[in-house]
């Protein structure tokens, strides 16, 4: 029962890569199997533990925000944008984040600590800042301070006289 001749050496596991349904000697030694691609950061979203080789797909969460869009710490808070006219304009910043309205509105979510005072920055992108106006809005759509073409305040905010040579000066005011 010699085999000669033509003959074909291969793997004969169905499963592996090079399977080679000619072969005349199996030689299982042969075979190569594929690694199970996937994301093997632990830290990203999409991390796979069956993963045996990185095939480059993780994704991370947005900074300040965990895999399900929530803040990773603080209070997530609506930055609300809106140009009377509709062709856009302004933008405010709240912490680190800035929201810019390129038409009649926008929102943007920022995670902030609510029991602590939070700035409100206006900047005007064009001619026509009177047409700009804002609202920071929390989760539940309550309106926490709201403003044209101006700056502001919200949260654990403290009102207050901050003249220092008046006798009800009060250190802690931010209002």
């Amino acid at each position: 029962d010699g085999l000669f001749g033509g003959c074909v050496s291969g793997c004969s596991d169905e499963s592996a890569e090079n399977y080679n349904a000619d072969a005349d000697i199996v030689d299982d030694s042969l075979c190569e199997y594929a690694l199970v691609q996937g994301c093997m950061d632990a830290s990203a979203c999409n991390y796979d533990s069956a993963a045996e080789q990185d095939n480059g797909s993780c994704a991370y969460p947005e900074e300040g925000f965990d895999c399900e869009g929530n803040c990773a710490s603080g209070d997530a808070v609506t930055i609300n944008m809106i140009d009377s006219y509709g062709d856009g304009g302004g933008s405010v910043t709240v912490g680190s984040v800035t929201a810019t309205n390129s038409g009649a509105s926008s929102a943007t979510t920022a995670c902030v600590d609510l029991s602590e005072c939070n700035a409100v920055d206006y900047e005007s992108t064009d001619t026509w800042s009177y047409e700009n106006s804002w609202t920071i809005t929390d989760a539940s759509g309550a309106v926490l301070a709201s403003g044209g073409d101006e700056d502001g305040l919200f949260g654990g905010c403290v009102s207050g006289c901050s003249d220092e040579s008046a006798e009800n000066y009060n250190a802690d005011a931010d209002i």
